[in-house]
């Protein structure tokens, strides 16, 4: 029941006329995986770096790195999103993270990649390509409860107002914890802290969840999330 009622709000949302990124749980999970993610680093230890927001919708969460001084540029596959971004004043650049990861951008050390990667069909070419131009990878994701690596491939809506914040090209995947982690490792990333804590949870995401090795993604209308800072502290 519960979930039906949030599908309705959806409904009334759009008939209002109001975009995605723009909905009260929307701005709630932006704000609670950000006080997460604050509570576990060190901001200052990154001041002169630049950051590369991908997957970012409208670009809510660049938006506070910028105010907090960071060079920050957002992306987004979706041109019309990159759009709104620029006519705000925002650095932004349309990019395909199935078609090339972050291939082809230089200089930018940290890449925020939070509610992206679960979104694409070739995750494993994201990861990789991190692995070889940055150096912090800060990752948020929906993951399923599987205890071996494994990555599940799922169909998403494309296009509409529901398909707003899916997958770009309509396939999707749900990674298992150990999977999301062993990937990273190949790709370059030697320092791996899981920062997951019930700070960050929101109306219909948890962190606060303990694996049952069954596979699953949810629990009632709740999706399993966890949030990482992978870092590449080896020279390349």
């Amino acid at each position: 029941m519960r979930r039906i009622f949030f599908n309705l709000k959806h409904i009334f949302d759009f008939l209002r006329g109001r975009p995605v990124f723009e909905l009260p749980y929307y701005r709630e999970a932006e704000l609670s995986r950000l006080m997460n993610l604050f509570a576990h680093v060190d901001l200052d230890a990154w001041r002169g770096m630049r950051i590369l927001e991908v997957g970012a919708g409208l670009g809510h969460l660049g938006d506070v790195f910028a105010q907090l001084g960071f060079d920050v540029t957002s992306s987004d596959g979706r041109p019309e999103h990159v759009e709104r971004m620029k006519a705000r004043g925002r650095d932004a650049i349309v990019l395909d993270l199935d078609e090339q990861g972050v291939e082809g951008l230089e200089g930018y050390d940290v890449i925020l990649a939070f509610g992206v990667l679960y979104h694409l069909g070739n995750p494993e070419r994201f990861l990789e390509s991190c692995g070889q131009h940055a150096k912090v990878l800060l990752l948020e994701s929906a993951v399923s409860d599987a205890a071996e690596p494994k990555l599940d491939m799922v169909k998403e809506i494309a296009a509409g107002w529901r398909g707003q914040d899916q997958a770009l090209n309509e396939i999707g995947c749900r990674p298992s914890v150990s999977w999301v982690e062993a990937t990273c490792r190949r790709a370059g990333f030697d320092r791996i802290r899981d920062i997951s804590n019930p700070i960050a949870d929101w109306e219909i995401g948890t962190f606060d969840w303990s694996p049952t090795g069954h596979g699953e993604t949810r629990s009632g209308a709740k999706n399993y999330r966890r949030m990482w800072v992978m870092e590449r502290t080896t020279p390349e």
